[in-house]
């Protein structure tokens, strides 16, 4: 979809179905790279591996090995040994931002340097101490379509790229998308960028035994496949970058971990100047709302936390002005920054104490 008046993009800001494909297929210092499926349309949807990903696959499945006599049945990780993180980014292809993040990450962990020139010393570290999985984009056909980004523009057509416009003109809404499951693709105008080209919001293709898209089996299979510990899932929206808070359907000793993490991520977004608000401490949070989404059922496949990063698209002076909102307009850089911040200190919590406890202890006695 065209959008007048937005401005060049920087070289930096690499967020096209070929420029990610380009990136993927050149990769080298990768110990392993797949495609792990193919969008309606053809795109491949790959996936980069840092680290040792050497084991088989696992004796048995993250349900049936919780319940048996020892974790180890389905974890090939050692006591101490490095665990498993999965970012993946562009769920709703109408948002670059961390699209673009995970694209300079790629380039930093390929060359030692991002598409800027910048370093990211200490986060490379962090990440040489994990099985670091990144998958840059997953819907490459809502990428296909959407601008290259949406800087600046207003909250209504920001609403109409993102979700799209019904015939009679009408935006589709944020709420509105999730009435429909696939979209009603013969009555827009114009889908939006949110859902792939079959009409489906893959983020919420999380209903047990009914998934219906080819990109969220991928991403489920690859969590239960490589034991994901942890995952962070990047979106964008209007308000002032942040972590969401956890569905309150989730494990529940990960609810308090997870938002001393998101506490810890939100405040270094705030000295990083990237946010006006304080971010609310762990012991006044609460988890999200109830309804499932694709975070909930990757956790359940592995028994990985799960939390989701959400970028801003940067208004100026947006039609209906969120809750909390910038109060300036952020440069690309700025706009993508959110990824290397949230991952940095995500990555050094993980250190501190593991995300989830997978020793050889036993767990049930027969």
């Amino acid at each position: 979809m065209k959008v007048d008046g937005l401005e060049p993009r920087p070289d930096f800001w690499r967020v096209r179905p070929d420029e990610i494909i380009a990136l993927c297929e050149s990769a080298t210092k990768c110990s392993r790279k797949e495609v792990i499926c193919h969008t309606p349309l053809g795109y491949p949807v790959y996936a980069l591996f840092y680290g040792d990903f050497s084991e088989p696959p696992p004796q048995t499945n993250w349900s049936a090995g919780g319940s048996s006599t020892t974790y180890r049945n389905y974890t090939a990780r050692p006591a101490g040994g490095p665990q498993t993180f999965l970012f993946i980014a562009g769920i709703h292809g109408a948002e670059p931002e961390t699209v673009a993040g995970a694209v300079n990450l790629i380039k930093e962990l390929e060359t030692g340097e991002d598409f800027l020139g910048r370093r990211h010393d200490e986060l490379a570290k962090l990440i040489s101490q994990y099985r670091f999985i990144v998958v840059p984009c997953v819907n490459m056909d809502g990428r296909a379509i959407s601008p290259d980004h949406l800087r600046g523009i207003d909250w209504n057509r920001f609403r109409h790229v993102s979700q799209g416009t019904w015939k009679d003109g009408s935006r589709v809404g944020w709420r509105g998308s999730k009435a429909w499951f696939p979209l009603p693709l013969d009555r827009v105008s114009y889908p939006g960028g949110y859902p792939n080209s079959e009409g489906y919001n893959i983020m919420h293709d999380a209903a047990p035994g009914d998934i219906r898209t080819a990109e969220a089996r991928a991403l489920l299979q690859l969590a239960a496949r490589w034991r994901v510990d942890a995952l962070l899932n990047g979106h964008s929206y209007e308000y002032a970058p942040s972590i969401l808070p956890l569905s309150s359907i989730d494990y529940p000793e990960k609810l308090a971990r997870s938002r001393a993490i998101r506490y810890r991520c939100n405040m270094a977004m705030h000295r990083a100047g990237l946010t006006a608000f304080q971010p609310v401490p762990p012991e006044k949070d609460r988890p999200g709302r109830p309804g499932i989404n694709l975070n909930n059922v990757l956790s359940l496949a592995s028994g990985a936390m799960a939390l989701t990063l959400e970028c801003s698209v940067s208004y100026d002076k947006p039609e209906k002005p969120p809750r909390v909102h910038p109060t300036r307009k952020y440069t690309f850089e700025e706009l993508m920054e959110p990824v290397f911040i949230t991952l940095r200190e995500y990555l050094a919590d993980g250190l501190e104490a593991p995300f989830i406890v997978r020793g050889d202890e036993k767990i049930h006695q027969d």
